[in-house]
C-alpha cells in the first residue's frame, strides 16, 4: 500500500510539473506574440523623423492597455533613446540588457534585440522627383535623434504572471486533493486491515478465553465435588476422634494425640473451605451501598483478634455509596484486614481508606505497620498457593484477585511509606 501511495504521489507530481510547464509556456508564447507584434510595428517606421518617437509612443501605450502587459519599452542600445509605457518601475532600463525571456517577481519579461531597415525614404534618383539633396536629408534626419538606425535597438516587455500563478495554485490544489484522496484511501484500508485482524485476534481469544472458562468452570465443579465428598468422611473421623477424647477410656496420652487429631482436622476443614470458595464461580450482584458500613461490621467481626496484639482499626471518614457485591466484597475486605492482623505487631494501627475520586471511582486502602513485604514476594503476591506467613494456606489475596476480577477493578500492593504494607481495591464504581 505504501508502495501504491508513493506511485500515486510521484505521478501527481510529474503531472503538476506538467501543468506548471504549460502554465508558464502559454505566458512565454503570448510574449512573443507581443514582441513579434512591437518589432514589427517599430520597424514599420521608414524615417526617424520628429513624429517617430511619438508614433511609438503610440504603439506602447496600446499594448499595455491589455492586461497580460503590465510594461513595455523601446530603448536604443547605448542607452540615449528610451522610449516606454505601463509601470516604469518594472522595467529596469539599465544597460546592458541581456536578451531572452525569464521570470521573476515582477513577471515575464522578455527582450528583443533588432535593427530598423537600413534604407530610409525613397532612394531619390532619376525620375524620383527628389533628387540628391532630399536623400542628405533624410539621411540626416535618421541620425540626428536619439534614435540611429543604424545601432540596435532593445525592445522589453513585462507580462503578468497572475494568470500563470493562478494556473500553478489551481494545478497544486488539485493535485494535493489527489494526493490526499490516495492517503485518505490508504490509510482507510490500512485501518480496516488493522482492525480486520484485531478482531480475528479478538475473536480467537475469545474462543480462547470461553474454552478456558469452560474448562475452569468444569474443574470447579469437580474441586467442589472432591471437595464434598473429602469433607463428609472428614467430619465422621472429627466427630469419633471427638468422642473417644470424651470419654475419658484412654489414657492422657491417648486423649492429647486425639486432639491433635481434631486439630488437624479442623486445619483441613478451613483449607477445604478456603480452596471452594477460591475454586466457586464468582458473579457479582451488584448493589449500592457504605463501605464504611461494611468495614465497621468487619471490625466488630475481628474485635477479639484486634484485642489480643492491642491493635487499633482506624476507619474511614469519607462516605460514599459505591456499586459492587456486598457479600463478595465482605470477604475481599475480611481478607485484607485479617492479613494486616497478622502482620502486624502488638499496639499498632491499622488504616482502613475509602477515597472517592472526582471521575466517579472508589479506591479501598488497608494498610498495615508490619514488616512489609519484599520485592521478590511483592510479584508472586495474589498467586494462589504462595504465602510469606508459616501456616498460611495461600488462597487469601488470591480470593481477592479473583472477586476483583470479577467486578472489573484492580487490585495492588504497595509499600507503605515508614514501614509497612498497603493493600488496595481500586476502579470501584462509585455514585
Amino acid at each position: 500500500m505504501l508502495i501504491a501511495f508513493a506511485g500515486l504521489a510521484a505521478w501527481q507530481w510529474d503531472e503538476y510539473g506538467r501543468e506548471c510547464e504549460l502554465a508558464r509556456r502559454t505566458v512565454a508564447n503570448a510574449a512573443d506574440s507581443v514582441m513579434n507584434a512591437l518589432v514589427g510595428g517599430v520597424r514599420s517606421h521608414r524615417r526617424l523623423g520628429l513624429f517617430f518617437s511619438e508614433q511609438v509612443q503610440g504603439v506602447l501605450e496600446g499594448l499595455v492597455q491589455a492586461e497580460a502587459v503590465r510594461a513595455a519599452a523601446v530603448v536604443s542600445e547605448d542607452g540615449r533613446g528610451v522610449l516606454s509605457a505601463g509601470d516604469a518601475t518594472l522595467l529596469n532600463l539599465a544597460p546592458p540588457l541581456a536578451e531572452g525571456g525569464y521570470w521573476d517577481e515582477a513577471g515575464y519579461r522578455l527582450v528583443a534585440r533588432f535593427r530598423l531597415p537600413a534604407d530610409s525614404g525613397s532612394p531619390g534618383g532619376p525620375g524620383s522627383g527628389r533628387g540628391w539633396g532630399r536623400r542628405w536629408q533624410i539621411e540626416e534626419e535618421n541620425t540626428a535623434g536619439p534614435f540611429d538606425y543604424r545601432q540596435p535597438m532593445m525592445a522589453i516587455l513585462v507580462m503578468d504572471r497572475s494568470s500563470a500563478d493562478a494556473a500553478l495554485r489551481r494545478a497544486a490544489w488539485t493535485r494535493g486533493s489527489i494526493v490526499a484522496a490516495g492517503w485518505s484511501v490508504v490509510l482507510c484500508v490500512a485501518l480496516m486491515w488493522l482492525a480486520s485482524v484485531r478482531l480475528a485476534e479478538a475473536r480467537g481469544k475469545a474462543r480462547t478465553l470461553e474454552v478456558e472458562a469452560r474448562h475452569f468452570r468444569d474443574l470447579s465443579q469437580a474441586a467442589a465435588g472432591l471437595a464434598h465428598e473429602t469433607r463428609n468422611p472428614l467430619a465422621l473421623i472429627r466427630g469419633w476422634t471427638q468422642r473417644l477424647a470424651d470419654s475419658g477410656a484412654h489414657c492422657a496420652d491417648g486423649r492429647q494425640q486425639a486432639q491433635a487429631i481434631i486439630e488437624e482436622c479442623d486445619r483441613l476443614t478451613a483449607r477445604i473451605n478456603q480452596f471452594l470458595a477460591f475454586a466457586r464461580p464468582t458473579e457479582p450482584k451488584l448493589e449500592r451501598f457504605d463501605p464504611a458500613e461494611l468495614i465497621e461490621q468487619l471490625a466488630a467481626l475481628l474485635e477479639p483478634d484486634l484485642s489480643a496484639k492491642n491493635l487499633t482499626l482506624a476507619r474511614p471518614t469519607a462516605v460514599c455509596q459505591i456499586l459492587a457485591d456486598r457479600e463478595l466484597l465482605r470477604q475481599a475486605l475480611f481478607n485484607l484486614l485479617q492479613n494486616a492482623v497478622q502482620a502486624s505487631a502488638e499496639n499498632q494501627v491499622i488504616h482502613t481508606a475509602v477515597i472517592c475520586r472526582r471521575d466517579g471511582r472508589v479506591r479501598i486502602e488497608v494498610a498495615d505497620c508490619g514488616p512489609g513485604v519484599s520485592t521478590e514476594a511483592s510479584e508472586k503476591l495474589f498467586m494462589p498457593y504462595f504465602t510469606t506467613r508459616a501456616g498460611g494456606t495461600g488462597l487469601g489475596l488470591a480470593i481477592v484477585r479473583r472477586i476483583a476480577a470479577a467486578h472489573g477493578w484492580e487490585v495492588g500492593y504497595t509499600p507503605r511509606s515508614g514501614g509497612g504494607a498497603v493493600f488496595w481495591l481500586d476502579g470501584i464504581h462509585g455514585r
